[in-house]
């Protein structure tokens, strides 16, 4: 018992750490393909203090079954931290409300990062109750649900990131085209491969099991989710031809391809010199490079 103790004392509050880079990546494409300054930026900040400091009391949800942790108050923490969450969920719908919200390829796997974190998320809550925590422990449930989680954060919104700043890394812009077929191959693939998993979860299919009888039901589930795995696999490779193709393609020959960049990277050349700036950058706001290129628009009470 002491080693589960240890093991999720450390290894749950990872799964925060790992998400709250890629929550950065959200918040920072969001504003500017919605033509809004984020909405709630001090609320947006406390929810990731929030986070951060919950992250270390939820560890023993996942020991519920073993009858040996306070189930109230792990429950009731596990729900708790669902609520900084739910904040920055609030954040970024309200960045894109009423905002003129340009579906380009970034803003399309940040479409897929709030789904599939949404998915996890809720999941999530589930697991967050004991009874029901009971039922589809160390299932195929929780792997989805895990799935959904780091999936839907890590490599969604590295993805976003990968797009939106390649040309300020490389001076050229990824193919429009290459790059929605590759988020809609994934996405789909992705939601092909572990949604069913919840159902077999459900159905009683334990993780860790090389294999089980057919009379156990789970052969037609596990046969669509190897098919939508092999999906997931083959999206793949419209990014690498796509990074192949656009690599003499010409210059984007503007510091803000975007055209709404806000923080300072969008305020230099796409790629940056070596000294990035010849003189100290004008800061007025959180929004400098904006500012630059809009000096005529008040950022303030917008």
């Amino acid at each position: 018992m002491l080693w589960q103790h240890l093991f999720w004392f450390f290894g749950h509050p990872e799964v925060y750490i790992l998400a709250l880079p890629f929550f950065g990546i959200a918040t920072e494409i969001l504003p500017v393909l919605s033509r809004k300054p984020i909405f709630g930026y001090k609320g947006l900040i406390a929810a990731t203090i929030a986070i951060s400091a919950l992250s270390v009391s939820v560890w023993a949800h996942h020991m519920f079954a073993s009858g040996q942790v306070l189930l109230p108050f792990f429950s009731f923490m596990t729900f708790l931290i669902g609520v900084p969450t739910g904040v920055k969920f609030f954040n970024w719908i309200g960045t894109m409300w009423r905002g003129s919200v340009s579906f380009d390829t970034p803003m399309l796997w940040v479409m897929g990062f709030l789904i599939t974190f949404l998915f996890g998320g809720l999941t999530g809550i589930i697991l967050a109750s004991p009874p029901l925590d009971f039922a589809v422990s160390a299932s195929y449930f929780v792997v989805a649900h895990f799935h959904y989680v780091l999936f839907g954060t890590v490599v969604f919104a590295m993805f976003a990131g990968f797009y939106f700043w390649w040309p300020k890394m490389t001076g050229r812009m990824l193919n429009e085209r290459l790059g929605k077929i590759h988020f809609w191959t994934l996405f789909f693939g992705f939601h092909m491969t572990f949604l069913i998993q919840h159902w077999l979860g459900i159905k009683g299919m334990p993780r860790r099991y090389a294999d089980y009888l057919a009379t156990d039901g789970f052969t037609t589930m596990n046969t669509i989710s190897t098919i939508g795995s092999a999906l997931l696999a083959l999206s793949m490779i419209p990014f690498f031809m796509n990074v192949w193709i656009t690599r003499k393609s010409p210059l984007v020959g503007v510091d803000d391809p975007w055209g709404y960049g806000a923080s300072l990277e969008w305020a230099t050349s796409c790629p940056p010199p070596r000294h990035n700036f010849t003189s100290m950058p004008r800061i007025r706001s959180e929004r400098p490079a904006f500012d630059l290129h809009y000096p005529h628009i008040k950022t303030e009470g917008h």
